[in-house]
């Protein structure tokens, strides 16, 4: 019996990512949730100040959802818990049904749980998951909208989704650029791109509409994130975390510039659509990485890289060989099981390795 973890089932892939969720969702207690409640009853102090000037009558959903979180951090994980899954599997249903890799895999799933769950390191994790779950529908109604008729409910919702992003997180302003990107990529007509600017637009003059209705200026929820974007300074994020913490995205990042090799040596044996869609998530990773280098970046900002890197990795898994393979599976899938750092639990995982290749020699010889 030859094990292959690059071609993994779909029942295997989520009970990895169920497992991942709860264990991610179990350490997001303690001191984190003071820590969001600290910050969340900050926020509240300021949008008192800010409603005395004013300026805000009404909280942007991004505040909505640190409110929440600080009142009800038990809910928040749960729903937060619910958001992985829900994101997870619909990154695999894209990888799926599209056939990007050529072979029959769900390994996307199982890797969005765990790069998130690693990446995720920030207190706010309904935010952050929250954040991933849009650009992760944004990303498949966007690749819906590539049709050879009019695919005007696809590219509205993806539209629609990618306009309430910069409203959950602000740091993700640079993803906005995801629309121009599709429409050129997946090259729709005037008529879908004048829809999908109003579903780009519609978020933010709802909440302008609403909070100019409260009393509060019109322009307001629109001038308060553009001023948070670029107050600041750029790498704070780099320059303020410790090195240690920089370890696990720096091997993530390593590893999507090795999938991009992989892909650029084999871009014309794939198909149009899937070629498209691949560059679609790699611009993606980049633009995610750009907002990584701006001034309103957080540590719960690295986790919108999990969406893209779990679409970009399997095209390097299903090429490699799986004894290379299935070390760094079992490296990325025990990142959240240990508290140490990486050097403690390389050990387990060659210790797994070994015991699964023991296994499997056992049985092939009971086979002969």
């Amino acid at each position: 019996m030859k094990f292959d973890i690059a071609r993994q089932p779909l029942v295997p892939a989520f009970l990895t990512l169920a497992a991942l969720a709860v264990v991610a969702m179990w350490n997001a207690g303690g001191p984190a949730v003071s820590m969001a409640v600290q910050a969340g009853h900050a926020a509240g102090t300021v949008d008192i100040g800010r409603n005395a000037a004013g300026a805000l009558a009404v909280s942007s959903p991004g505040e909505l959802l640190a409110q929440f979180q600080a009142a009800h951090p038990v809910w928040a994980r749960w729903i937060a818990g619910l958001l992985m899954l829900f994101t997870g599997m619909s990154v695999g249903r894209l990888t799926v049904r599209y056939n990007l890799y050529s072979v029959g895999t769900c390994l996307a799933i199982p890797l969005y749980g765990a790069i998130a769950c690693g990446l995720a390191v920030g207190g706010d994790c309904l935010t952050t998951f929250a954040a991933s779950a849009l650009l992760a529908l944004a990303t498949k109604n966007f690749c819906r909208s590539y049709c050879n008729g009019f695919g005007f409910d696809a590219i509205f919702r993806a539209s629609l989704y990618i306009g309430l992003l910069p409203l959950v997180a602000t740091a993700a302003a640079p993803l906005l650029i995801l629309l121009p990107l599709a429409v050129m990529l997946f090259r729709r007509t005037l008529r879908e791109v004048a829809v999908a600017v109003a579903g780009l637009l519609l978020p933010a003059l709802t909440l302008c509409y609403v909070n100019w209705a409260a009393g509060g200026e019109f322009l307001a929820q629109v001038a308060e994130p553009g001023s948070a974007f670029i107050a600041g300074t750029p790498l704070s994020l780099f320059l303020s975390t410790p090195v240690q913490n920089l370890v696990l995205p720096g091997a993530v990042f390593l590893l999507d510039l090795t999938a991009l090799l992989f892909f650029l040596s084999d871009i014309y044996a794939l198909g149009t659509k899937p070629r498209l869609i691949f560059i679609f998530n790699i611009s993606a990773l980049l633009l995610t990485a750009a907002a990584l280098c701006g001034p309103a970046a957080t540590p719960a900002t690295v986790a919108l890289a999990a969406v893209p890197s779990a679409v970009l990795l399997p095209f390097m898994f299903v090429r490699i060989h799986r004894a290379i393979a299935l070390p760094l599976y079992l490296l990325f899938s025990s990142k959240h099981s240990t508290n140490g750092s990486i050097c403690h639990f390389v050990p387990k995982c060659a210790i797994a390795y070994g015991r699964l290749k023991s296994f499997n020699c056992i049985f092939e010889n009971e086979q002969q």
